[in-house]
Parts: C-alpha cells; sequence; structure tokens
C-alpha cells in the first residue's frame, strides 16, 4: 500500500460525509423556511450597508422579508416588501434544485466509489 494511500482513503471519506452535510442542508434550510411564520424576518435591525451608511434603500431592501412572504403565499406582503422578490425567489428555488441534484450527483458517484474499494 503506498504511503498516500490512507490520506486518500481520508479524503474521500471527509467528501464523503461533506456532501452528505450539504444534502441535509439542501433539503432542511426550505423546510425550516416554511416551519417559520410568514413574519420572521420583519422585526430587528436593517443589515443593509446601504440603509446603515447612506439611510437610503438598495434595490434587495426587503428582498429577504418578500420572500419569506411569498414562501407562505401571502403575495400582497411580498408585493410591499419588494415586488423584486416576484422574480428573485423563483430563480434561487431553481438554482437551489440544480445544486441539490448536482450534489446528489456526486454522492451517488461516491458511493460506487466506495463500494469498488470495499470490494478490494
Amino acid at each position: 500500500m503506498p504511503a498516500s494511500e490512507p490520506f486518500n482513503i481520508w479524503k474521500m471519506n471527509f467528501r464523503y460525509y461533506y456532501t452528505i452535510g450539504k444534502l441535509v442542508l439542501i433539503i432542511v434550510t426550505p423546510i425550516l423556511l416554511l416551519l417559520f411564520p410568514a413574519g420572521f424576518f420583519d422585526g430587528g435591525e436593517s443589515v443593509c450597508l446601504s440603509k446603515l451608511l447612506l439611510g437610503r434603500d438598495c434595490p434587495a431592501c426587503g428582498l429577504t422579508r418578500g420572500c419569506m412572504h411569498l414562501i407562505h403565499f401571502d403575495w400582497e406582503e411580498a408585493y410591499a416588501y419588494n415586488m423584486m422578490s416576484f422574480i428573485a425567489l423563483p430563480m434561487v428555488a431553481i438554482v437551489w434544485v440544480q445544486w441539490g441534484i448536482k450534489e446528489l450527483k456526486i454522492l451517488k458517484a461516491y458511493q460506487k466509489r466506495r463500494a469498488g474499494m470495499a470490494g478490494c
């Protein structure tokens, strides 16, 4: 067995479990957003640099709150916070699903490699 072999096995195991962790994050995050109430992000201080430094709203101000209301089918409130949420949320959802599919393919490839190594 070459000297680098144990390191490669450790590295592959790390990547395998890291991919599983990413898949858990991809699945759990939307579920948590659905479980939180629609007004979960409505209170509190703004974290927008434009608002904090210049005192002006940027085009993305209210986007998080608008998307949260959109997830809960509160159309008027979502529009009131930021009408761009009707564009941003579907785009984020598409990218999110593509990311999940990519990670699932990576996981399946790691599973094949692990099965091949176990057979040796």
